[in-house]
């Protein structure tokens, strides 16, 4: 990969993105990124491309916007949307490697200028994991931002006070009981990052993260994108009205107020990498393999990173969507690769859906199919719910819990897929231990593991 020119790889990808990217291969429904801009409206993209060994590709296309509307470029701001929280949660670990901060010790603990309590005025017992997986049961919140002269402060939002147009945040679920997704969790983080070290959060990120990770054209400070106003992509609602005053400002900063360009996203992501590899002068190993490890059984958010785990097709990163903006800034670890793209429109996300699955198909590494002899038998889910996997004439069957067997159709990179329903099964094998059977059902993988009990099949089995 270290060989490989991006600028040859990706220009002939964004002549033929994929329109329809559901299925997860390419469709005969192709459309080039100045089409796609095109028909859903979109006035700038940015897009980079880089490798572990430092090489970067990254280019421009379309316009900022706004009456003085230049050209983007490599080095045009975007705001980087919720990819805020996977950089804000970077910096949160790095105070933990530091020993300012432990992931599992209640929040309470470090926060002066405000507390966190539940609908009866509670204080409830949550830990810093619990706000960086979404797991603490916060408040359900997306932050829109503010027009510049009625931005209240970040206590304001807390409490729901002032010009906030969001409730108070409050404990609303049982911490560390489920996964709800919500800016919320990011807003205490930010708090308590402030009050656990003293210095405001935009200049502890700045000497914490962003310069150690050479982020040269980032800042979370919201005056950032008025010092230089012809290198900011203006937002744009659906269908190319723009924003007025060109942006919105967001106190809640970790939670989405960064502002950044796809070549310093990537930047980042690719140092998750090499810290997950034990090649990072900034953060340790095992704290990077948490941040991209999922926080809860068969899910996909880590300690503030969206994950995939699919074998072969391990991506990791964060996506974002704010008042305007849309981005995405993806690693694949098995390939060394990252991919970010950032638009000026809140109807970007089908274009970069398809720049993801490009890079999607490009970037995921082949998994051998296990032989069909070795995975044949029982395998259990959970409790009471059995899945049989059985050969007849030379094809895989699946039989999940009294249901009828279904003969699964393989596909060349090793997984097979169920015909009527949106199901992938893969084998895996660990060293010379049995093979496990790994199912995803809508983006969720569950792992199902051999029973010594095997079942009775109801047909023979052939090799």
């Amino acid at each position: 990969m270290e060989d490989v020119d991006f600028s040859q790889d990706w220009v002939p990808l964004l002549g033929q993105l994929d329109r329809h990217v559901s299925s997860g291969r390419l469709s005969p429904d192709t459309a080039a990124l100045s089409d796609l801009m095109s028909i859903y409206q979109v006035p700038g993209v940015s897009i980079a491309v880089g490798h572990v060994s430092g090489r970067v590709w990254a280019a421009g296309y379309g316009v900022t916007g706004g009456e003085t509307s230049t050209p983007v470029t490599a080095g045009t701001a975007f705001a980087a949307c919720s990819i805020s929280k996977h950089v804000a949660a970077f910096g949160a670990l790095l105070l933990v490697q530091d020993g300012v901060l432990d992931l599992d010790t209640d929040i309470g603990e470090y926060l002066t200028s405000w507390q966190l309590l539940d609908r009866e005025g509670q204080q409830p017992r949550v830990t810093l994991r619990q706000l960086l997986a979404h797991t603490a049961g916060l408040s359900d919140t997306w932050y829109r931002g503010y027009a510049a002269d009625r931005a209240p402060s970040l206590l304001q939002v807390l409490e729901g006070s002032g010009s906030t147009t969001t409730p108070p945040v409050r404990s609303t679920l049982l911490p560390g009981s489920r996964f709800r997704y919500s800016g919320s969790h990011y807003s205490v983080l930010q708090q308590l990052m402030v009050d656990a070290t003293g210095t405001p959060f935009e200049d502890l990120m700045q000497t914490l993260v962003l310069e150690p990770v050479a982020m040269a054209d980032s800042s979370f400070d919201q005056q950032f994108p008025h010092q230089r106003p012809h290198l900011v992509a203006r937002g744009h609602h659906g269908g190319g009205t723009g924003i007025p005053g060109g942006w919105r400002v967001q106190p809640e900063t970790a939670a989405g107020g960064l502002w950044s360009t796809p070549t310093d996203l990537l930047r980042l992501d690719l140092e998750i990498a090499r810290a997950a590899s034990g090649d990072s002068k900034l953060l340790d190993r095992d704290l990077a393999t948490e941040m991209w490890t999922s926080q809860i059984p068969g899910g996909i958010y880590g300690l503030g990173t969206e994950v995939d785990d699919r074998a072969g097709r391990r991506r990791f990163g964060h996506t974002g969507l704010n008042v305007g903006y849309t981005c995405f800034s993806y690693v694949w670890p098995d390939s060394g690769t990252a991919v970010a793209a950032m638009t000026n429109s809140e109807d970007g996300w089908e274009l970069l859906a398809s720049i993801r699955a490009a890079a999607d198909r490009r970037y995921a590494t082949s998994i051998t199919a296990a032989p069909l002899s070795d995975v044949t038998g029982r395998y259990v889910l959970h409790d009471d719910y059995p899945i049989d996997i059985a050969v007849t004439n030379g094809q895989l069957t699946f039989a999940a819990a009294a249901q009828q067997p279904v003969v699964l159709l393989a596909d060349p990179d090793g997984r097979y897929l169920h015909p009527g329903l949106d199901l992938e099964v893969r084998f895996l094998q660990t060293n010379d231990q049995p093979y496990i059977l790994e199912l995803r059902q809508e983006g969720v993988t569950q792992t199902a593991t051999p029973s010594t009990r095997q079942p009775e099949s109801p047909y023979p089995t052939q090799g």
